[in-house]
């Protein structure tokens, strides 16, 4: 389901550092060595006018990579193939090794042994765009990086091309700012989300660990991960999530239209009681709703994501919402397992809504009016 009309963004520019060893320590020689194995998802755009060169130089200096370190580079020679060589190059010149360059498998193949290889020994794997349905990550290569950390195939409209390259370049500094801002006011008191459509929804946040989405990939930063997805480390940057305290979450989220399966349900409204759905009603197809919210957790408050990018808006008359809804003042909500971002949920259910237009207030201040952030 996806709320509000907006489908979820399609192949866009991120990076991922997949992790299952927990820190990083130093080396004789004083660099840091990384004990967490990273998971760089890259999402970029198809135009040959986009300056490879300078992505390259961004994802790398988020990498932040010590000597020695081992990266597998996955890619799709037919979509995006002017990405590889300037970040070989890059990270060869920062003193890692590129340990393995793997071609995405064409659907119906399923050559996982040297991917499995190729991982025994990595500390970063660069997931590179791929082509939806031309090329394939399988189901046991899934499962392998999964041994890591939860990862996603995405892919974008063509319209977010330049959008996605100019996202990457930003105030950094004022954007930690913004999100250090954000996490203390969303602490401070009783967090209420309204949208135009209906919903009406309250909750705390406590002492849950917030996961800001900065941009850094640094080894000394995986070092201080203190929840699975502070070790997946995205580009662009620019969403602050957490989990709230399941049980002070109440009220009515209400979306618009969302597909489930094979239809579309519109009119979709949610009352929660102390985090777990109590009533569900639908202007259409309410029953394909119903089936849905019996799967394991997905009748359960998950987390909420509020997008900090500046340069991630949505192009005007594209339903399509920029890379995840990370633009500033968007909202993200989402149902099923939360034990990722900290939170107390089990089960196989996850499933986001976005709402561009919400309003979300905490006490007597107000951080997005209208779906535009309002918090310096």
């Amino acid at each position: 389901m996806s709320g509000a009309g907006n489908s979820r963004p399609e192949n866009g520019l991120a990076c991922r550092r997949l992790s299952g060893r927990r820190d990083a320590a130093r080396k004789r020689d004083g660099s840091l060595e990384r004990l967490a194995p990273l998971l760089l998802l890259i999402v970029v755009p198809l135009s040959a006018q986009l300056n490879y060169e300078l992505m390259a130089d961004r994802i790398t200096k988020s990498l932040a990579l010590s000597k020695g370190e081992r990266v597998i580079i996955r890619y799709d020679s037919g979509y995006f193939a002017e990405m590889t060589a300037p970040l070989e190059k890059r990270i060869v010149a920062a003193g890692a090794v590129v340990a393995a360059k793997l071609p995405y498998l064409e659907p119906g193949k399923f050559e996982n042994a040297p991917l499995a290889e190729a991982l025994k020994n990595a500390d970063v794997y660069l997931w590179m765009p791929v082509r939806e349905r031309v090329r394939i990550v399988t189901i046991p290569e899934q499962i392998m990086l999964a041994g890591w950390l939860d990862g996603l195939v995405t892919a974008h409209p063509a319209e977010y091309d330049r959008l996605y390259q100019d996202a990457l370049e930003i105030d950094y500094a004022a954007l930690r700012k913004t999100q250090d801002n954000l996490e203390v006011v969303l602490r401070s008191g009783t967090v209420r989300v309204r949208t135009p459509a209906g919903t009406d929804l309250t909750f705390r946040i406590g002492n849950r660990p917030m996961n800001k989405q900065d941009g850094d990939a640094s080894a000394l930063r995986m070092r201080d991960a203190k929840v699975r997805v502070d070790r997946e480390v995205e580009l662009p940057a620019g969403v602050v999530r957490v989990a709230p305290e399941e049980s002070t979450v109440n009220g009515r989220m209400v979306i618009p239209e969302a597909r489930i399966g094979g239809v579309i349900a519109r009119g979709i409204r949610l009352e929660f009681t102390s985090g777990r759905i109590a009533k569900v009603e639908a202007d259409e197809n309410l029953a394909a709703v119903e089936a849905e919210l019996k799967k394991p957790a997905a009748n359960q408050f998950r987390e909420i994501g509020i997008g900090t990018n500046p340069k991630l808006a949505a192009i005007p008359g594209n339903k399509t919402l920029p890379y995840f809804g990370y633009g500033a003042g968007v909202l993200r909500m989402s149902l099923g397992d939360n034990e990722e971002i900290g939170g107390t949920v089990r089960g196989t259910y996850r499933r986001w809504f976005f709402f561009p237009d919400a309003t979300i207030t905490v006490g007597n201040k107000t951080i997005v009016r209208d779906g535009k952030l309002t918090l310096d």
